[in-house]
């Protein structure tokens, strides 16, 4: 079985290491569940070993369990969550996906649970799809802070799609065997450029342990890595704070006082595991006993650890910051802060660094000096997968701003954890259970550590060389309006330029944005060209055109009329359409509400008849639905002035009666015959 000590405290079961670890087996010797005990002896062994934490030996007996009652689903449901806490997402999702499939009802977060395997997967959109469903369908399920819960993993799988489409420009790659062994590392601390520190449980093979004998069970420790040909070499134990009988967890360096803070672990008398900080410097060239720091930073039956040391040079005092599971904080585990002060010679009362910190788990805090940000970890935010890293500063006013997420690839769909950055902010190391490193059972079992270095953006540099061809010689005053939309923030702004006499327009380009250009003069066909920068290369000329072409009443073509028409077919300016789109623009309500609801209020007998019109792009239903929204809308417009709805028909005709060709001569596309055949027409009855 696999014995669950958790990296920091216990109970979080993102953030674990390997340790084979089974009562009364001795080392290296295979593990089988016991095949003598009875279905229901097995079962108590199995939970017993769930409800303590023993993953590995709970998942053993319930692999075993499903075998001999496959359609039990309470069995079924237990091992997804057994699969999920050993972070093994595919075969959880196929686990949970069996029980929605057979069991719904009984256990409706089974599809909730879907969901999120699929997400900590990366499948984005069938995780988002999944939870939408669950939210359809079992609304009634949990409370109102579940609720938020839910939203925010939706609006994670938004986040992901658009990581995931626009990933930021930095390389990161495993930090190698080496530093990595099949089992979790952590913590990884910069001493120089060509230094580090790191925690691991150096076990290059899996073993079984008596977990009753703790003296025996390897332990985790600090060890040091130089860099050796561009590869990080792994130098052996830190032996000046390693202490062997105990799990050593995460080490900060305060650089002005010279003081080296460090976590040790062990479980307590009920099995659970709780740190607790320690303290040591160099006096005369040699490192002091490390001692236990005093209460209220470490305080009885809670967990204090992950220290990060920040100098206030203003204030010239030293905060400590530390991750903790004490009373009063706003989750499960919480970043806190304090200081010492040396007049009172006391440790001041920590409080919570409420900015960083979330209903959910919020740790491995991490501050950069030269530019003075905080760095942490989070599975209580709008995540794109478990826990993702985010970052805070403060603004000008000296507040600190709402912490953001790192991205990818950063982050990713799986757990991201202790960022730890150089002091240029070009380089540095981060934790993950991502694909590519070092385990044992499965590619996201367990936490490697990875380099990245942060890259110069790539540069794009990229210009639109538009041409306006228009009947006149002269382009002067006209008006390109242009809709701009980030395809990556989803924020968009618009602007209005004017052209020249020459007719033609040369606009920058950004990368990752959609650009609408239009152009729309009194007298003129209006004209569109749409821009896509996302998949274009840096320099790559852009040519495009717009039409500015006198409108030209043809014969038998419908009027467009300044005033409406009694008894005559007619259209009025502006009441023009985008392609696929059906509502009115702010142009269209403005003609309706002055030029034809006032008649219709002076002629309240007159019938009104709407016959919308598309062009040929999409198949007959799809037009045909479209140009009845199309008609429907303009008669609600018209109802919600004041129009009786006894007064109105309404009929979308689809592409069936074009009044010009959607195509030219040659067969190219005709955009001005297909903006004549996008048309709402009215006729008004007299009664």
């Amino acid at each position: 079985m696999k014995a669950i000590l958790n990296y920091f405290v216990s109970g979080v079961s993102a953030l674990l290491f390997v340790l084979l670890s089974l009562s009364g087996i001795s080392q290296h010797q295979e593990f089988k569940p016991d095949q003598s005990l009875s279905q229901g002896k097995m079962k108590d062994r199995a939970e017993s070993a769930y409800q303590t934490g023993d993953v590995y030996t709970a998942l053993f007996y319930y692999e075993e369990l499903i075998k001999q009652s496959p359609n039990d689903m309470a069995i079924r449901y237990r091992l997804a969550e057994l699969y999920e806490a050993s972070r093994n997402y595919i075969k959880a999702e196929e686990a949970y996906d069996y029980v929605v499939q057979k069991a719904f009802t009984a256990f409706p977060f089974s599809m909730y649970r879907k969901g999120i395997m699929q997400k900590m997967s990366g499948k984005y959109e069938e995780a988002r799809q999944t939870l939408l469903k669950f939210r359809k369908e079992a609304g009634s399920v949990g409370d109102n802070d579940f609720k938020r819960v839910l939203s925010k993993d939706i609006l994670g799988c938004d986040s992901g799609m658009v990581y995931s489409e626009f990933p930021d420009n930095v390389r990161i790659v495993n930090a190698g065997s080496s530093v990595n062994a099949p089992h979790t590392e952590f913590s990884p601390f910069f001493v120089d450029s060509t230094t580090i520190l790191f925690g691991s449980l150096k076990e290059e093979h899996l073993s079984f342990y008596d977990i009753s004998k703790t003296a025996s069970i390897p332990k985790r420790q600090i060890y040091t890595a130089s860099l050796v040909n561009g590869q990080w070499e792994e130098k052996g134990k830190f032996s000046t704070i390693n202490d062997p009988a105990m799990d050593m967890g995460k080490i900060a360096y305060a650089s002005n006082s010279g003081k080296y803070y460090f976590t040790k672990c062990a479980p307590n008398d009920r099995g659970i595991v709780q740190c607790k900080i320690y303290v040591t410097q160099k006096v005369n060239g040699k490192f002091k006993e490390a001692e236990l720091l005093p209460a209220p930073v470490n305080i009885a039956g809670y967990t204090s650890t992950q220290p990060c040391v920040v100098y206030d040079a203003e204030r010239k005092t030293e905060y400590l910051y530390f991750v903790s599971d004490r009373p009063k904080g706003l989750g499960g585990l919480d970043i806190w802060y304090t200081n010492y002060n040396s007049r009172t010679n006391v440790w001041v009362e920590p409080k919570n660094a409420r900015i960083m910190n979330s209903p959910k788990t919020d740790c491995t805090p991490f501050y950069h000096e030269s530019t003075q940000t905080f760095y942490f970890s989070s599975d209580g935010r709008i995540t794109a997968g478990g826990l993702d890293i985010y970052k805070t500063w403060k603004d000008q006013e000296g507040r600190m701003v709402t912490p953001q997420n790192l991205s990818f690839p950063v982050n990713s769909p799986q757990d991201d954890l202790d960022f730890h950055l150089n002091h240029a902010g070009t380089k540095g190391f981060l934790v993950s259970n991502r694909p590519g490193g070092t385990p044992f059972f499965h590619e996201t079992c367990c936490d490697d550590i990875f380099a990245f270095e942060i890259l110069p953006p790539k540069p794009f540099e990229a210009e639109l060389n538009m041409i306006v061809v228009s009947d006149d010689t002269v382009c002067t005053d006209k008006i390109v309006r242009v809709e701009i939309y980030d395809l990556k923030t989803k924020e968009s702004s618009k602007k209005s330029l004017k052209l020249k006499e020459s007719c033609n327009l040369v606009f920058p380009l950004e990368k990752n944005t959609r650009y609408t250009f239009r152009i729309d003069q009194e007298g003129y066909e209006s004209d569109s060209v749409i821009v896509l920068t996302r998949d274009m290369a840096s320099s790559e000329p852009i040519a495009k055109k717009l039409h500015l072409k006198a409108l030209v009443i043809e014969k038998n073509e419908n009027q467009i009329a300044e005033a409406p028409v009694e008894g005559e077919v007619f259209v009025l300016k502006d009441i023009q359409y985008e392609t696929n789109k059906f509502e009115l623009n702010e142009d269209a309500k403005a003609v309706l509400d002055s030029v034809l609801i006032p008649f219709l209020k002076k002629h309240p007998h007159d019938k009104i008849i709407i016959s919308s019109h598309t062009d040929d792009q999409g198949s007959k239903k799809y037009n045909e639905s479209l140009s009845q929204k199309r008609a429907d809308y303009v008669a609600k417009y018209l109802n919600d002035k004041g129009i009786s709805q006894n007064k109105i028909q309404a009929t979308g005709y689809g592409k069936s009666k074009p009044i010009a060709p959607n195509q030219n001569p040659d067969g190219s596309d005709n955009p001005i015959g297909r903006s004549k055949n996008r048309r709402t027409e009215f006729l008004l009855v007299k009664p």
